[in-house]
């Protein structure tokens, strides 16, 4: 087994142009089988160099309100103080590392949902709650970073589990898209649930191109202990895809989701 430390993402040579992107879904910190495994994950996170991660069921528990008063100095019984802990706000802390969020789901003592994090500048482009129906919460967030002198447009999604709601939820998206990010270096990813690969010809039509599929090689991450199904997806545009990376054996354990992991190359 690889050592955690060692980095992962060193099999080709660095081009100055080059833009690697993870994207991961951390089923809310637990393992298949249901076990806590948020260590392993911020490990394994922590080992790979990334210009971009796109994390989905990023699990947040409010603080104490005794922690509240010593880590951000407010006053016992404040009724603003309102500060969540996340699993992605520890990794881009651990890393120092720029983070955008997007709760989708919110409970009184707990809420998950999206981020992105990324080493370079990073500006919050929104979050929007793409929702198709009141049982499932899903949610779109949209970053801007600047790298190598230009800004790329990043996109993390999380969609629903029905094929409407999905279909739906795509259009929405590649709306979006349209009117709001119409040119210039973008990449739209995250979990689809799309099985059936019905994105790859919705986001084509507006110049978007799905990284395996280009590729031709299969993108398989889930069941992550038996990889059978393409469930999540990486699009881009401005962006040439160079590699497809397979995630080490360790992560089969600690998610229900492969990570999708990509070298991508700025045009």
């Amino acid at each position: 087994m690889r050592n955690l430390e060692q980095p992962l993402i060193d099999a080709v040579p660095a081009n100055t142009r080059d833009f690697v992107a993870v994207s991961w879904n951390l089923h809310k910190g637990r393992s298949p089988l249901g076990f806590q495994a948020w260590q392993a994950m911020r490990r394994w996170v922590q080992s790979t160099h990334a210009d971009a991660w796109f994390l989905q069921e990023a699990m947040a528990r409010r603080l104490p309100q005794p922690v509240l008063s010593t880590a951000f100095g407010a006053e016992l019984g404040d009724p603003l103080a309102d500060v969540w802990h996340c699993q992605a706000t520890e990794i881009a802390d651990a890393l120092e590392l720029q983070i955008a969020l997007g709760p989708n789901v919110f409970k009184p003592s707990w809420r998950h949902g999206n981020a992105i994090l990324s080493p370079h500048p990073l500006d919050l482009g929104g979050r929007w709650d793409i929702s198709a129906h009141r049982f499932e919460r899903r949610g779109l967030l949209v970053a801007r970073a600047s790298v190598a002198g230009q800004s790329v447009t990043l996109l993390c999604a999380h969609l629903a589990l029905t094929r409407s709601a999905r279909l739906r939820q795509m259009n929405w998206i590649a709306h979006w898209i349209a009117k709001e990010a119409p040119q210039g270096p973008l990449v739209l990813a995250g979990d689809f649930n799309d099985w059936r690969n019905d994105s790859v010809p919705i986001f084509a039509e507006h110049g978007l191109h799905e990284v395996a599929t280009l590729l031709g090689e299969p993108a398989r991450t889930f069941p992550a202990f038996s990889p059978a199904l393409a469930l999540d997806k990486m699009f881009v545009r401005g962006l040439q895809p160079v590699e497809l990376i397979q995630p080490p054996q360790e992560t089969a354990w600690l998610s229900d989701h492969l990570p999708y992991m990509a070298r991508l190359r700025l045009e």
